[in-house]
């Protein structure tokens, strides 16, 4: 834990020059596997995999002389997916055995072991060879009321709905030819388990039973019952006629989601995908360049074809130490939705024996029938990057990345809601045409570590106008990734960011600090162009005010604000009492100090959930103990404090414990408890449900694949991940229950979740 901590404070240089899997047979049967990265170069390398949970679960490599080296054993007959992760980087196995497309641009290293045992492997062996994947989970839930539906005062549990939910997905990826990746992906059934807002959409749960607000059932288990036993797999998927009727995509399902396939030559990389098929993620010096999430064309149309650098032409100028990255990749889905021309170019270079980093990138969207013709918006992304090694005094990382967005067309010229027109993949909805400050974005980060890491420090400063957008990088208010601003920041402001780690008291205390002032670039004036363009684009959906509704005071540009900043200061402290017992300390804290227009008496900076300008947001402590006992493998507690909500605090106790027989069971409490804020002065105490607990318990089964079954009871708080997500898992950040995101009505508080309700769930999931 200790180890991972530590690289997520850290940027670094990562280039994998070589590493390497060997596997064992053991006299009990099971497979001794080891894992090797070399890169000389690399401070810290974890790898993460589906025998991880990915990153939840990262184990740190040991460091050698020549490189880095984890040794693990695995039951018989295991599959392994897995990256390495180096000095923050996700790096893949490039001497894997096999490798397989990991649905979102990118591809996992991947080794059946078994074929591994006694001959290590060879990459240039690399056999043509198909795999059936599949993620896969299956639920039903019993949703109650835990308060009246007219008279939220009255107390109880009333059955509200009993839903089934299916997210099915049939996959095959591997080589047709040794030469020749191929990845198909068939969309089987994209159900929930919980209530949408739109009961017809394709993802709304599957209804056995449903009550209105009168008391009337107007869903029965008979009507269910007979379209389970007689077409399961339409009833699951909610077919209909799976015609590409619908503006958002194909029909219902079953349908081809995802097809991507290609040839692979030592000079060049072709591939094309269609569909929701993912062009290779690019991230480069600072920034994610190209979204792993980006859609080849989301309705059912358009798709792109990749050209890249192959092996020996990355290796052209390797004698003198120069490693080359070239790309070019023309596409009909620069809106995401297919309906667009498009291209992305880059070349880069890395000259190793100086540790330096060059790239370019160039994005383009057009408005034609025809490539390169009534252009749109082209995007120049630049940086570069370097660490310098110093023995035993450690290292200095450099790293700086910039981007000018230009529009050929403004908002008047296109004529229509620029959210809808680029896709909903943006939060530039205002372009003026005048390509000044407004339209870049830079970034300049400066790293130290101690030797042995011992302590290090990062400063970071970061610039975006009003204007300055990136094709190809996704912002997306339905699921809650905010790509786009996460990476280059909200519209119209500057960011000065410090960090430091320390680890001390020979490594048994890890101390962290995360601080961050957020100024505007610009004073906008509420009444100038680009605020009111923006507004008059971000409501335009019937007036009602979307973008702030869903994506929150978080992702806001920050528009009407004269002068000053915002403060947020994150400590964490970590102290390991022994190598088995751990316990983790977390807050987070925000100062207002903006000078707002209009306002003379300060009543703006005020936050609601505290009636100052000073919010204490967060605390959390966790507590590790890893081999307790013969009965109980670990046992992990969490204490959370959640004071971001404006009417309501959040105490919560988590507690989860890995038992024998792959059982784990977990347990939460909530205390929730009005405040003496301005804002709760007009909140109904009788409201309050005070009290939320829940109680869950999974297992692994060793057969079919090992597939997961869990149980749940959740009272007015619900402290798993939802359906969709894997909803076995707890879905926590650090210590405390995570808010939640619904792609019509934005963030949702943890004290607000599942607030109301109480819901007994069963299901299963698979993923191999």
């Amino acid at each position: 834990m200790k180890k991972l901590l530590s690289f997520i404070s850290v940027l670094a240089v990562c280039s994998a020059l070589f590493a390497d899997i060997t596997a064992k047979k053991l006299d009990d049967g099971s497979v001794e596997a080891t894992f090797f990265y070399g890169n000389p170069r690399a401070t810290e390398v974890v790898i993460a995999g589906d025998f991880t949970n990915w990153q939840e679960g990262a184990i740190p490599m040991e460091k050698g002389e020549k490189g880095f080296t984890l040794t693990k054993v695995f039951p018989k007959g295991t599959t392994v997916k897995y990256k390495f992760i180096v000095d923050g980087s996700w790096t893949t196995d490039l001497k894997a055995p096999d490798f397989v497309d990991d649905g979102f641009g990118g591809k996992n290293s991947m080794g059946e072991l078994d074929t591994l045992v006694g001959g290590g492997n060879d990459s240039n062996a690399k056999r043509a060879n198909i795999k059936f994947l599949t993620w896969t989970m299956l639920g039903s839930q019993a949703k109650f009321l835990t308060q009246g539906a007219s008279d939220a005062t009255k107390k109880g549990m009333d059955l509200d709905e009993v839903t089934v939910g299916a997210k099915s997905y049939a996959k095959f990826a591997g080589n047709i030819t040794p030469e020749m990746p191929v990845y198909v992906e068939l969309a089987v059934a994209e159900t929930e388990l919980d209530d949408a807002l739109h009961p017809d959409s394709k993802d709304s749960p599957i209804s056995l039973y449903k009550k209105a607000a009168d008391g009337t059932v107007t869903k029965s288990f008979r009507q269910s019952a007979s379209g389970l036993l007689s077409n399961p797999l339409s009833w699951f998927g909610k077919s209909t006629d799976n015609s590409n009727s619908t503006a958002q995509g194909p029909g219902t399902n079953p349908y081809l989601g995802h097809l991507k396939f290609g040839f692979e030559t030592p000079w060049v990389n072709y591939s094309t995908g269609f569909n929701y098929a993912k062009q290779d993620k690019r991230a480069k010096i600072l920034w994610t360049t190209i979204d792993g999430n980006w859609d080849a064309g989301y309705q059912h149309v358009g798709g792109f074809a990749s050209f890249s650098t192959g092996i020996k032409a990355q290796e052209l100028l390797a004698d003198k130490g120069i490693k080359l990255d070239a790309g070019f990749v023309p596409n009909k889905s620069a809106d995401r939705k297919g309906t667009k021309y498009g291209y992305i170019g880059w070349l880069g270079s890395e000259f190793e024996d100086l540790g330096l980093t060059v790239d370019f990138q160039s994005n383009g969207m057009f408005d034609g029938d025809v490539m390169f013709e009534d252009s749109v918006e082209r995007d120049f992304v630049f940086g570069l990057k370097e660490k310098l090694n110093l023995a035993d005094a450690g290292s200095i990382t450099f790293a700086a990345q910039g981007l000018m967005a230009t529009h050929q067309k403004t908002s008047d010229d296109l004529g229509n809601a620029i959210a809808d027109y680029m896709g909903y993949s943006t939060d530039v909805f205002y372009r003026s045409g005048d390509n000044s400050i407004n339209n870049m974005a830079a970034e300049a980060k400066l790293i130290y570590d101690a030797a042995e890491q011992a302590w290090g420090v990062t400063v970071d400063y970061r610039l975006r106008g009003a204007e300055a957008s990136m094709l190809f990088l996704r912002e997306n208010h339905d699921d809650g990734t905010f790509d786009l601003s996460e990476t280059l920041g909200v519209l119209n402001s500057q960011n000065i960011g410090l960090s430091a780690y320390a680890n001390l008291m020979e490594d048994a205390l890890y101390l962290a600090l995360d601080a961050n002032a957020a100024l505007p670039l610009k004073h906008l004036e509420g009444d100038s162009d680009v605020v009111t363009g923006w507004s008059k684009e971000a409501v335009w959906n019937n007036g009602k005010g979307w973008y702030a509704s869903r994506c929150g005071s978080e992702m806001m540009p920050l528009f009407g604000i004269k002068s000053g900043a915002e403060f947020k200061i994150n400590p964490t402290a970590a102290y390991y009492l022994t190598d088995d017992i751990s316990i983790t300390l977390d807050a987070g804290f925000k100062y207002d100090a903006y000078k707002y227009d209009g306002d003379d008496d300060g009543e703006m900076n005020k936050y609601a959930a505290s009636d100052s300008a000073f919010l204490f947001k967060n605390a959390g402590i966790t507590l590790e103990y890893s081999d307790v006992s013969d009965v109980i493998k670990n046992l992990n507690l969490y204490y959370g404090l959640d004071n971001s909500n404006d009417t309501r605090m959040f105490n919560t106790l988590v507690a989860s414990a890995t038992l024998p027989m792959d059982f784990k069971v977990s347990a939460a409490f909530g205390l929730k408890t009005v405040k003496s804020t301005d804002a709760a002065d007009g909140y109904n105490k009788d409201l309050n449900n005070m009290l939320g607990f829940a109680l869950g318990v999974s297992k692994q089964i060793k057969r079919i694949k090992s597939p997961i079954l869990y149980a749940q009871f959740v009272y007015n708080m619900d402290p798993y991940k939802k359906f969709g997500d894997g909803q076995d898992q707890l879905a926590l950040n650090g210590a405390n229950v995570s808010d939640r995101w619904d792609k019509q009505l934005g963030g949702i508080d943890a004290v607000d979740y599942y607030d109301g309700y109480a819901a007994i769930r069963g299901g299963i999931r698979w993923e191999f």
